[in-house]
Parts: structure tokens; C-alpha cells; sequence
């Protein structure tokens, strides 16, 4: 009878453990799932993040052509303004001067 007892309980343990094992094993693939579907919205993110990083690098190196461009268009101009402006200072101290006697 105590061998029928044992066999019982030996039994028993036997499907305890089959059990665990196999909640063990449901939740280390539902975990492993879990790190899959992490990983991969996150590689997706990064994805996300470096097109948007590349496409304002873009954007930014198109501005600042056209603002190099929209200052080398000025310089002249500038520079004309600038003959200009001396030489009306040039002009209103001769006038000055000649007066001045």
C-alpha cells in the first residue's frame, strides 16, 4: 500500500512539474514575443527618427545654399551702397569746407 502511495505522489509530482514546465514554457514564448513586437517597433522608430534626421540635414543644407547665394547676390549691391554713402560724405565735407572759408 505505502508503494501505491509513493507511486501516487511520485506521480503527482511528475505532472506538478510537467505542469510548471510547460507555464514556464507558455510564458517564456509569450515574453519572447513580447521582445519581438518591442524590437520591432522600436526598429521602426529609428527608422522614423533617422529618415526625419536626414530630411531636415536636407532641408537645412538647402537653406543655407540659398542664403549664400542670397548674400553673394547682395554683395554688390552693398558695395555700391557703401561708394554711395562715400561719396555723398565725400560731397557734403568739400561742401562744408568750401563754405567753412
Amino acid at each position: 500500500m505505502q508503494e501505491i502511495d509513493e507511486a501516487l505522489r511520485v506521480r503527482e509530482l511528475e505532472q506538478a512539474v510537467a505542469a510548471m514546465r510547460d507555464a514556464l514554457e507558455l510564458r517564456e514564448r509569450e515574453t519572447t514575443e513580447q521582445i519581438q513586437r518591442e524590437t520591432a517597433g522600436a526598429r521602426a522608430e529609428l527608422t522614423e527618427l533617422q529618415e526625419t534626421v536626414q530630411a531636415l540635414r536636407g532641408q537645412l543644407e538647402s537653406e543655407r545654399e540659398a542664403h549664400a547665394a542670397k548674400l553673394q547676390e547682395a554683395e554688390p549691391l552693398y558695395r555700391a551702397e557703401l561708394r554711395e554713402l562715400q561719396e555723398t560724405i565725400q560731397a557734403l565735407r568739400a561742401e562744408l569746407e568750401g563754405t567753412g572759408d
